[in-house]
């Protein structure tokens, strides 16, 4: 073999050892992809077992909880689910002294236990009741949909089957005005008077922006155990209650209350779908509406130096579009934030005594 045939083969080795050396391209590249695959699917299974634990945790810690959830009040048949009245008569009520009926807001999870500093300003005063909508605090949940129709029917039934009887003056708070109004709408004369706890009109129900997706969100977040962990983190509790004051006056008791309620029945279908139904809610009711002839106290929380004299407005042409009486008035509540009841209960309690105290008068007046 010459020389030239040497270096030849040499050469060809060489190549040869370098290409084993360097392996296939391809190959290589479908060894990395695999093993990236194979790192996000141990990432997912890790996570989705994590996901599991948390809802069995939420379902282990909601069975534990049910024990210490039980109703204060009375528990009615409405259309056969059970509806939550809670209510106090006064001493020596006369028949024609009108019961005060508290309405909470959307999205509220216990109102019993929301309205409560409410109480001892009303105790002995006046006859009040709260009435837990379908999807609150210890009512059950139902598959009827959330037509305002239907809410103020319920509203009705359930104070009859509870023996509050009329003449009412309806409390609501926020959202709540719009079951308040239909239901003065349907039984006109049950309803002697209202008094507005922070609301808009049926009008800015119209259009005020949807948080059903955000209702949704929150349910995962409980459903998940995600929100009963976080209640063990020190402070967390006051920090998600920060719009209603910290909770700070509430008994230890109702905070416990307010507790299981957020972790129990807070944003259920029926709470996600009283959200989704708001526009047509405010649409049906705006539809039929008529002065009511009954005065309105409508209390304006001030958000803490916040609010403005176009809001102020706004809340004037609401009483003199909706109530023929001339009692209608404005107040403005000072120091306090939209759940007024949490800030200023002795406020409101006076605007309800007030209503109360006058309406009795004018009706022992009439009967003479």
């Amino acid at each position: 073999m010459d020389q030239d045939e040497r270096a030849e083969r040499r050469a060809e080795t060489e190549q040869l050892t370098a290409r084993a050396e360097k392996g296939p391209p391809a190959r290589k590249k479908k060894g990395a992809f695999r093993r990236i695959l194979s790192g996000a699917g141990w990432l997912l299974i890790a996570l989705s077992a994590l996901v599991l634990v948390g809802f069995i945790y939420q379902a282990v810690g909601e069975r534990s909880d049910r024990a210490s959830y039980a109703a204060p009040g009375t528990l009615v048949d409405v259309d056969g689910h059970r509806m939550h009245v809670y209510k106090q008569d006064k001493p020596g009520k006369s028949a024609g002294e009108p019961t005060v009926v508290l309405i909470a807001g959307w999205g509220t999870p216990n109102p019993y236990a929301n309205f409560s500093p409410i109480y001892e300003e009303l105790e002995g005063k006046a006859s009040f009741a709260v009435v837990e909508r379908f999807g609150y605090g210890y009512s059950d949940v139902t598959d009827e949909k959330r037509d305002v129709d239907r809410i103020a029917e319920e509203l009705h039934a359930a104070l009859d089957k509870a023996g509050v009887n009329p003449p009412y003056v309806l409390a609501p708070h926020s959202l709540g005005v719009l079951e308040s109004i239909r239901f003065a709408q349907l039984y006109p004369g049950e309803v002697e008077g209202m008094v507005m706890i922070d609301t808009g009109s049926p009008e800015f129900y119209e259009t005020f922006p949807s948080r059903a997706m955000q209702s949704q969100l929150q349910r995962i977040a409980i459903k998940s155990g995600i929100v009963r962990a976080l209640y063990h983190v020190n402070g967390f509790a006051e920090k998600m209650a920060a719009g209603r004051n910290g909770l700070k006056l509430l008994t230890p008791e109702m905070k416990e209350q307010d507790r299981l309620a957020t972790l129990l029945v807070a944003n259920n279908r029926n709470v996600t779908d009283e959200m989704r139904e708001m526009h047509a809610n405010a649409r049906k009711v705006v539809e039929r509406k008529t002065k009511l002839d009954l005065p309105m106290t409508i209390l304006v929380a001030d958000h803490f130096g916040d609010v403005s004299e176009g809001r102020m407005d706004v809340q004037r042409q609401f009483g003199e579009s909706w109530s023929g009486d001339p009692r209608t008035q404005v107040l403005l509540v000072q120091d306090s934030g939209h759940s007024m009841a949490a800030y200023q209960p002795r406020a409101i309690a006076d605007a309800m005594l007030d209503m109360v105290r006058e309406l009795a008068e004018s009706s022992e007046v009439g009967s003479r």
